[in-house]
């Protein structure tokens, strides 16, 4: 438990340097942010749990949308909460641990993911 206190700590320090030095990391941090729940909403506003089948995944055969539960699209918000949220925490340890350059570039490949994520995903719903 203690040691939890002390990362907690580390952490909240971390995010104060970097409102004070590195408002630009903040705003990319605010901009995954916001992207990733784009992503988190996005499915749950479009889910139809009347319909058995919903178009969920893209597949290689035949036409190359499948029909599978409307619960797969959920699997969408969880990867959102991991980009949203776990992304930015980690790039909180990398600004401290190896700097703002760092952390950027990550942050920016975590945005990049986020948006083909939500690319393919307005591609299923289209589908529907």
């Amino acid at each position: 438990m203690l040691k939890y206190g002390k990362a907690m700590k580390e952490l909240a320090e971390d995010f104060k340097a970097i409102w004070k030095k590195d408002k630009s990391l903040f705003w990319w941090m605010a901009a995954q942010f916001i992207i990733s729940v784009w992503l988190f909403l996005l499915p749950i506003i479009n889910l139809n749990p009347n319909r058995p089948k919903v178009w969920a995944r893209y597949s290689d055969i035949s036409n190359g949308y499948a029909q599978s539960d409307w619960w797969y699209l959920i699997s969408f918000s969880v990867i959102a909460i991991v980009l949203g949220i776990g992304h930015n925490l980690l790039s909180v340890k990398l600004y401290g641990k190896r700097g703002g350059d760092i952390a950027r570039l990550f942050l920016g490949v975590s945005i990049m993911i986020t948006i083909i994520a939500i690319r393919f995903l307005l591609s299923l719903v289209g589908e529907g």
